[in-house]
Parts: C-alpha cells; structure tokens; sequence
C-alpha cells in the first residue's frame, strides 16, 4: 500500500479496497525522500469464524431537515440524476432529521411553494417513478440562490438559534418520492419540542402529520426528536431522560392505531456520550427502551471550523470512535441488553463539517474507518451526514456532481458483504495500518459464495507491502485502489481510471 496511502479493497478470491495516503513528492524532486527497501507485512486474516453480521442496509444516508426550512429547496429531491445517485446506494435507509426537526410544524393547509407546484405539474403521473425533471428555469434559479442558503443554515447552526417553520405536504411528497424511487426506507424525525405546560409530549401536530401518510399510504419509520441532550441549549426547554421514554411510548401507542405495514420507530438520537448524555440516555432506555426497535447515537471526530488535516489521518483521533462506542454499549448493556444499536448520524467533523477538507479525499480515511470499525464493534446501521444538503460534508455537492466520499460509499455497497470477519496485521505499528475483513457482498453479479472482500488504510508515510496467509496465497486477487489523482487534488482513482 502507497504513503499516507490509497484505500484499497481486495477481492478474494480475493477483493482488496485501498485507502492511499495524501500524495508525496515525486521521486526526483528536491523534496523527495528516499525509501527503505521495502518490508513486506505479513497478514493474518480468519475467515472461519464470523465475529459479527449487519445490516443490509449498514451503510445508509441522511437528508437533513433544515433543507426544509426553505420548502423551495426541497424540490432539489425531483433532481433525476440526484435519485439516481441515491439509488446506487440501495438498499439503505433515509433519514431525514436533525436539529431542525424540532423547529418543524407540519401544516397541511399551507399552501405549496411556487417551485414545489412546478415541479408537481410538470409530472404527466406523479404517482409512478416515470417523472419529469425539475423544470430548467427553477432548477437554475434555486441553484443559482443554493449558496445564500447554505450561509444561513450554517449561521443558524453556528449561532445556535433556531426559528420555527413549517413544511407542508408538498413536502412531504417530495421527500417520500425521493426514498420510494432511489428503492430507500425513509425515516422521518417528528418535532419532540412541542409541549405541553407540563412538558409533556404534545403528539396534536404528529396526529395531523400521521394521518396524511396514512391517506396516502406512505410506508415510513420514525423518530422523535434529535440530540435530546441538547434540547436545553438549543431551546431553552430541558427534557430528562425518563420524560422522554414516556414520549416515545406514547407515540409507539399512536403509531399503533394507524395503518404502517413495516413501520418501525428508533431512538434517541443521542448526541455524543459524556456524563449528562449518558445519564440521560441511561434513563430514557429504563423507561422507554422497550418500545423502539434499535438505539441511535451520534458520533463526529472534531469540530468542523478547526478541524485540520492532521486530525483525519490522525490514528488517536480515528481511535476516539471507539471509545465512544464502548460507552453506548455499555449503557445499552446495563439496561436494554440485545438491543440493537445504530449509529443515527455521522460524519467526520460536526458543524456542517470541516470546509476543504470533509468533502475531499482525505475524509475518505475517517469514512472507511469507521465504516469498519462500527461493523467490527456490531453496530447494525450507520447513517451518512449528508447525502445532500449544506455544509461540507455532503456525498453529492450542490451541481448534483458526487464527491469523494460517494464514490467510497458505492464501491463500499458493492463488495462489501453483510458478514463480517476478521482481519490483523503483524506490524509494531498497527494503529497506522488498519484493516477490515468481510465476506464479499454475495449480491455483485461478478462474486461468489466465498469471496473475501479485504479494505484497508495506510496512514504511514511509507509504501506498506502486505502478504496474504499461506492458506489464501493461491486465490486470486482484485484490488480497487482510491487515490488522489494529483496533489490536492479531489478526485478518486479505481484501479488507475478515474472513478468518476
């Protein structure tokens, strides 16, 4: 594997994916180094013992709700060429939530935007995945308004002060279209902010929103609410652990009189776990963990408005995720054990991410790894920040042109299987050189029962050799290599072509 290297999978018969470092210097010049002779690392990889299995569905997406704090932007979704992009990610699910899921109120007599109408005029049978494009003059306009947006979401964010708003079913429709047609499960966040004078859960404004999905037989997931131990910082309002397990019973008990064939509901969303949140979470899953159908946390490595190069290619900042991950299941362990536990959303950096850098190639590294790392640990799910919306951390940017990290997420949904093996390499140094064993994803058309699909990151600064086990050396082998294709440059690289 090259410096601070490729990823790379391997194909086994057997499949190798790699993650190459950031690019050195060419040899001749006058910054180059010269390298060792080089040492070949050998590999101890166990494929008779499978250690965990996830979902189908493990890698999955994130629309983010504030998309909808301006319902014109939500049109973005008839984008053909944005759906067809989601679709190569399949199956997955779609999460739409976050901060500004509490700052929503559905209101089903608004009246549609102008931009939502054209789109929905222009569809000769808006029931059918046979749609129109966008039209040209509104996709223009709002492309051409896209970045003024995206200044004031992030504003919003950063300043933490949210406004409430209203989505209608317009809206909606847009979003259920968007997940029935990329073949998505959509999850929808309900506003867990509206309250009672008591602090109850107020469910008047999730009834109305219930019953239109259900007249429009829309099958969806729920959730309630977004990073709960928050709540008081983002709006003033504090909700404890055990308030909350009695919100989401109660919405599970009004989830039930309605009509959902495969409706599930997940929770809390949780934000990363530090004494308060752990306490929080503790005591919601005392109370409440009975009725949701997996756990959801939220992890990022840093803060996205200092975040530095360094930080994603850093071993100890990559390592932080574990120790987090310990933390959940340890709760879950004490109090819901056997639950299941996904990872709700996720990205490199939090903040709408690190700008220039989480929607380049080096966020590949924090991506793959815990991609990795969360199989290993047995989380079932995790949920990509963004697939599409503000910020930096987006798969597909504001064009509709996909980035780095969604050629990594497609070739990892194509040969990456759901069984989930082991993988170790005998190096001084193995925090630097992490590897990620699976069965191959038996649904590739090229792949059989019994291909092995390994991936890999180099973070050091050297080209690393590695050499298969006795009992595969025979076995033929597919690498897939991402790299940047110059320095500084963004785009990624399978097997020499470019992957775009």
């Amino acid at each position: 594997m090259h410096p601070g290297g490729p990823m790379s999978v391997m194909l086994l018969r057997v499949l190798t994916l790699q993650l190459m470092g950031l690019p050195r210097p060419l040899s001749g010049s006058p910054l180059a180094v010269k390298e060792p002779p080089p040492k070949v690392l050998k590999l101890d990889l166990r494929t008779d013992v499978q250690v965990q299995e996830v979902s189908q569905a493990f890698l999955s997406i994130t629309i983010d709700a504030n998309l909808a704090t301006d319902p014109r932007y939500i049109t973005f979704l008839g984008s053909q060429r944005l759906r067809t992009l989601a679709r190569g990610l399949s199956p997955a699910y779609l999460r739409f939530g976050g901060t500004k899921t509490d700052f929503l109120i559905f209101d089903p007599k608004k009246e549609s935007t102008y931009e939502e109408k054209s789109y929905w005029e222009a569809q000769i049978d808006p029931d059918t995945c046979n749609l129109s494009p966008i039209p040209s003059a509104v996709k223009g306009e709002l492309q051409l308004e896209w970045p003024i947006q995206e200044v004031l979401l992030l504003k919003e964010q950063y300043q933490n002060k949210y406004k409430n708003g209203t989505y209608t079913k317009s809206t909606v429709d847009m979003l259920y279209s968007f997940a029935k047609c990329a073949g998505l499960d959509l999850i929808f966040g309900i506003n867990a902010l509206m309250r009672k004078s008591n602090l109850q859960w107020d469910s008047s404004n999730a009834k109305l929103f219930l019953d239109y999905c259900t007249s429009q037989k829309y099958d969806i997931s729920w959730e309630l609410g977004n990073e709960p131990n928050s709540f008081r910082k983002k709006s003033g309002i504090y909700i404890n652990g055990s308030q909350l397990g009695k919100d989401f019973i109660k919405l599970h008990s009004l989830l039930k009189m309605y009509d959902f064939k495969n409706a599930k509901l997940f929770g809390p969303d949780i934000g990363q776990l530090r004494k308060n949140s752990e306490k929080l979470l503790r005591s919601f899953l005392n109370v409440g963990g009975g009725v949701i159908d997996a756990i959801t946390w939220h992890h990022y490595y840093v803060n996205g408005r200092n975040a530095t190069q360094e930080d994603f290619l850093n071993p100890e900042v990559l390592d932080t995720f574990v120790f987090s991950a310990q933390k959940v299941f340890q709760v879950v362990n004490e109090t819901r054990p056997g639950k299941k536990v996904w990872l709700g959303e996720t990205s490199s950096a939090y903040g709408g991410g690190a700008p220039k850098l989480s929607d380049t190639y080096a966020a590949g590294f924090t991506w793959l790894d815990k991609l990795g790392l969360s199989a290993k640990m047995g989380i079932e799910v995790v949920m990509r920040q963004v697939f599409f919306g503000a910020g930096n951390y987006h798969l597909v940017d504001g064009n509709f042109d996909p980035l780095p990290d969604y050629w990594l997420s497609l070739m990892f949904k194509q040969l990456v299987g759901t069984r989930v093996l082991t993988a170790n390499v005998k190096s001084p140094d193995k925090k630097k050189l992490r590897l990620y064993l699976h069965c191959t994803n038996n649904n590739h058309p090229k792949y059989k029962e019994g291909d092995l699909t390994l991936y890999a990151l180099n973070l050091h600064n050297d080209t690393k050799y590695l050499q298969l086990p006795p009992h595969l050396s025979d076995k033929r082998v597919e690498k897939y290599i991402l790299q940047p294709s110059g320095y500084k440059n963004l785009l990624s690289q399978s097997q020499g072509a470019p992957a775009a």
